[in-house]
């Protein structure tokens, strides 16, 4: 088959300069056949016709034979996941093998890479209804954080009609994560669209049934009993079904982390974050519209399901045990909770960046969650019940020494201790106690005030705190005419020193 510009030297030296058919073949370099032929074709070989031309040719019966299965094994791989297919060459060595196929590898090359555009699948293009739905996937990326590269994780959702974005990063994709980025989302886009796209993920899918049906997970169905929304999810290994947010999680890879954002906390990250989704709102067009996407989601807000009164609580369950050191060991670290509690069940809820314990429906705890490992977080607060009765324990007890505690506190005990001893950790550890009355800022300024004096004694404390209080009251003498009447007449009795000796036969000591 000649190309256009063969065909074209062909008509112009013969019709323009008049060459005979045998010397256009020798200037062309082709056969005189082919001059004749095309010669005796008015119209020029395009190339719709040279690929109908090409690809008409009839298959040998020894090809026929094995296309039926060539067809079957490419329909099961649709089935299968995309990695572990057929390839061309793995076809042919099985038809080799299993059913003494006698044709040639590159012939098999060529059926199957015909077959397989036969087989490939259709889209149909949508048109979402506002409010109606919203797709959801996780992300992966890399920052600096404090001076050190860190892969975070983000969550990713998508409002299918106006394209609006939420971006939110996580240090992991655990299920609290994945519910607090759901409540931070909503709170975004200010409403709750009708149904959201998700893929199978553990966090939200218990185990996989028939077809599209799944058994949720309990914290996963009250997220959508709360919000009141209804959660669809793909086939599997079929992420095209939710395709704006899976390109949503490369276009924010490759915009908003490129290069790589310098920040100090997650919270700093995830303030640039919503930032970038707000500008991209604004520069974006919707497309096959004229509207940006910030002006499509200020209409969908208005067939959005307005957000419930309350927060949904975003927090994972987990039950403990509270050890003889007044402790619970969640992901291999240790929150202190009061010592009343010793020997009971309670339970934990974790959130993203704290810890609740509730005993009996009650919060009796609640600390810092921390990510790292075997580490030990407690309150001094939680132990001063068990340390009135061990008062010696207090100058080397783990919540004593933690950095959340003023150094005034470890200073003032020292002094009480080198001034009273023992009775000096019993009085400190009573004032500790005056932090449930009146705040731990409140007692820190009366130990500062003391500690100027050079004053370490329980009472002068307790008075400072008096006064900050605003229940100090000063003692005066009363003048005599102010005095009441009646304790005017009042006389006080002498002890009379005899009888003390009549009680004590007599002996004098």
């Amino acid at each position: 088959m000649i190309k256009m510009a063969q065909f074209h030297h062909i008509k112009f030296l013969h019709e323009v300069e008049g060459l005979s058919q045998r010397q256009i073949a020798q200037k062309l370099g082709i056969s005189r056949n082919t001059v004749s032929k095309y010669l005796k074709q008015n119209e020029a070989p395009t190339t719709i016709h040279r690929q109908k031309n090409y690809h008409g040719k009839e298959y040998s019966d020894e090809t026929k034979r094995v296309l039926p299965i060539i067809d079957q094994w490419l329909e099961d791989d649709l089935k299968r996941w995309g990695k572990q297919r057929h390839t061309a060459a793995r076809i042919y060595r099985r038809l080799v093998d299993e059913y003494n196929f006698k044709g040639s590898e590159s012939n098999i090359r060529k059926v199957v890479a015909k077959r397989k555009k036969k087989l490939q699948e259709v889209f149909i293009p949508l048109d979402f209804q506002l409010g109606h739905q919203f797709q959801f996937d996780w992300g992966e990326a890399d920052i600096i954080l404090q001076g050190r590269t860190q892969r975070i994780y983000l969550f990713c959702m998508q409002l299918s009609a106006s394209r609006m974005r939420f971006v939110r990063a996580y240090l992991h994709e655990k299920q609290e994560a994945f519910l607090d980025g759901f409540v931070h989302a909503f709170e975004f886009f200010g409403g709750v669209p009708t149904e959201g796209v998700f893929d199978n993920l553990k966090t939200a899918v218990v185990k996989i049934l028939q077809g599209r049906d799944c058994l949720e997970q309990d914290a996963f169905l009250a997220l959508q009993a709360h919000y009141l929304f209804k959660a669809e999810f793909c086939n599997i290994r079929s992420g095209n079904e939710k395709g704006r947010v899976e390109g949503t999680v490369g276009y924010v890879r490759r915009n908003a982390f490129v290069p790589l954002p310098d920040v100090q906390s997650l919270e700093e990250l995830n303030a640039y974050l919503l930032d970038w989704c707000l500008r991209e709102a604004e520069e974006k067009t919707v497309p096959f519209t004229k509207e940006t996407v910030a002006q499509m989601w200020a209409k969908e807000k208005e067939y959005l399901h307005p957000l419930p009164e309350k927060k949904f609580e975003a927090c994972r369950l987990v039950s403990c045990q509270v050890n003889k050191t007044s402790l619970i060991t969640v992901e291999t670290n240790q929150y202190s909770v009061p010592c009343s509690y010793v020997g009971q069940a309670v339970w934990a809820k974790m959130f993203v960046d704290h810890v609740i314990v509730v005993a009996q429906n009650q919060v009796i705890a609640e600390h810092p969650r921390s990510y790292e490992r075997n580490q030990m977080i407690t309150n001094l607060d939680h132990y001063l019940e068990a340390l009135l009765k061990k008062p010696r324990a207090i100058r080397d007890a783990h919540a004593f020494q933690s950095s959340d505690l003023p150094d005034v506190f470890r200073r003032f005990h020292r002094k009480m201790r080198e001034q009273e001893g023992a009775a000096g950790d019993r009085k400190f550890i009573r004032l500790l106690l005056l932090h449930r009355e009146i705040g731990m800022e409140k007692l820190t300024q009366a130990l500062r005030e003391a500690e100027q004096a050079q004053v370490y004694r329980y009472e002068v404390v307790h008075e400072i705190i008096q006064k900050l209080t605003n229940n100090y009251l000063q003692v005066q003498d009363l003048s005599k005419e102010k005095t009441p009447v009646n304790l005017l007449d009042y006389k006080i009795q002498k002890a009379n020193v005899a009888q003390y000796g009549q009680l004590t036969g007599g002996q004098m000591k």
